[in-house]
């Protein structure tokens, strides 16, 4: 952008008023990060398991729910940390847009379908439901549940998460 070496560059920072603690970055997370979407941890269980995404400052609590719902259920999760639902839409689209007009190559697959599996999955964001809601094409899971806050300010969905998968229960076991 400036001096000699001039490249086209972008940084783009979100800062929230809320004061939490990051857990440590997992190894082998930089491509995901980059790319979108990185596993965070996995929480097993003996009853089934679902993909639990977080982006931004409600991804502790989802961390929680995923707690929450091993003690008390048995319920495994696969938890997520989503750094750009926007970008994963492009990939996935740039996916589609490459396998329709090379039909007899071998079809490209969108980064989050490679890194999620088919359990059923609950995305939470502390934006509208639209951001998460651009990815389902693109995930694998049959039962994808998006929370949000649709204009209502910070998610009313902090403390849904663990409700909205209870809610999904019988479909996972």
């Amino acid at each position: 952008m400036y001096g000699e070496k001039q490249e086209n560059v972008y940084y783009y920072i979100t800062t929230l008023n809320e004061n939490y603690h990051m857990p440590a970055m997992p190894e082998g997370a930089e491509e995901g990060i980059r790319k979108g979407i990185y596993k965070l941890e996995t929480i097993e269980g003996s009853k089934g398991k679902v993909q639990l995404l977080g982006s931004g400052s409600i991804l502790r609590h989802v961390r929680e729910a995923a707690e929450i719902l091993a003690k008390d259920y048995g319920v495994g999760s696969d938890v997520y940390s989503v750094t750009s639902f926007t970008e994963l839409a492009r990939d996935g689209q740039d996916c589609e847009r490459w396998n329709m007009l090379h039909p007899l190559e071998t079809p490209r697959v969108p980064y989050i379908a490679q890194v999620m599996n088919d359990a059923p999955a609950v995305a939470s964001t502390d934006y509208m439901k639209l951001f998460a809601e651009q990815v389902r094409t693109y995930v694998p899971a049959d039962d994808y549940r998006v929370l949000g806050t649709d204009g209502f300010g910070r998610s009313d969905s902090r403390e849904n998460c663990v409700t909205t998968s209870k809610l999904m229960l019988p479909t996972w076991l």
